[in-house]
């Protein structure tokens, strides 16, 4: 398996037609180049090339430095809507979309000022008096709010699919959509660099004492996961691949602050941890692919 940036597309020999598939990539860090530090760091897509030995390729709009941070950014993407629509457009055999992840961390780091409805997280005097579950630290009006979002944007992905060159209508064929689950990370003050810590600020801002801090990660995930399956649809072609559910990794010790089991900060894996993750998502996405 090959990955290709999209500027790698034109000086490519013979095209893409001398691959098997050809799938087009969008999506969140767990998609993108893994730079910090570069030589401990990996990303899904990376370990799932080592993972196939066949003549397919990926090419990925998911590129260093222009990660989806919301999912509502790739109709921004002019790479990604221009082949998959727009003015490049081709045929695809598969899509493949990393999203959510990075939405669900941005939307819990929601400044407490916002109102309820705009945040996952609740303020100490929203909660209960005595939280003992993780849903009592969350914002209901929130995550309905966030539900839809990702909801909405799925279904555009679905639209434009449907009218594209992956759409074949004549040939009752359309180009399956892949999404992935999340792993529920450990929370902890393990950034990348100069990036994060993510769900370990959220519970520090809004002041969730320390012995819950796991509770809230836990829902807040598990939530997602339910949501990404939710979406799922066998005729318009929508796979999701419950790697949560699916996968078994080891996770990071709480309280430390670098590499632990198979996760290299708060919410990215290590290549062993990505390495794992890619095989069963190589087995799936062949179950669903002619």
């Amino acid at each position: 398996m090959d990955i290709k940036a999209p500027w790698e597309l034109p000086g490519l020999s013979g095209g893409l037609a001398s691959y098997r598939y050809r799938f087009l990539a969008e999506g969140d860090s767990w998609f993108s180049i893994g730079e910090l530090p570069p030589w401990a760091t990996s990303n899904l897509l990376f370990e799932l090339r080592q993972s196939s030995l066949k003549n397919d390729v990926v090419v990925n709009c998911a590129h260093q430095g222009d990660t989806l941070t919301h999912m509502v950014e790739m109709w921004h993407d002019a790479n990604f809507t221009g082949l998959l629509d727009g003015p490049i457009q081709r045929p695809w055999d598969g899509i493949l979309l990393s999203a959510g992840g990075n939405d669900l961390i941005d939307a819990s780091l929601v400044p407490g000022s916002e109102p309820s409805h705009k945040r996952l997280l609740l303020l100490p005097h929203e909660r209960p008096e005595q939280p003992s579950l993780g849903s009592d630290y969350v914002s209901e009006t929130g995550w309905q709010l966030f539900l839809s979002y990702l909801q909405a944007n799925i279904q555009t992905l679905i639209e434009r699919r449907d009218h594209s060159p992956s759409h074949a209508s004549q040939l009752g064929w359309k180009a399956p959509i892949f999404l992935h689950t999340y792993h529920q990370p450990t929370v902890r003050n393990a950034p990348a660099g100069p990036l994060g810590p993510w769900l370990y600020k959220a519970v520090t801002q809004y002041h969730v004492p320390e012995p819950h801090w796991q509770l809230v990660g836990d829902e807040l995930f598990s939530r997602l996961r339910s949501a990404l399956l939710g979406v799922a649809s066998d005729s318009d072609r929508v796979f999701v691949f419950d790697s949560s559910g699916t996968v078994t990794l080891a996770a990071a010790v709480p309280g430390s602050t670098g590499a632990s089991g198979d996760w290299q900060n708060e919410i990215h894996l290590t290549p062993q941890g990505y390495r794992k993750v890619a095989s069963a998502l190589l087995a799936f996405i062949e179950s669903h692919i002619p």
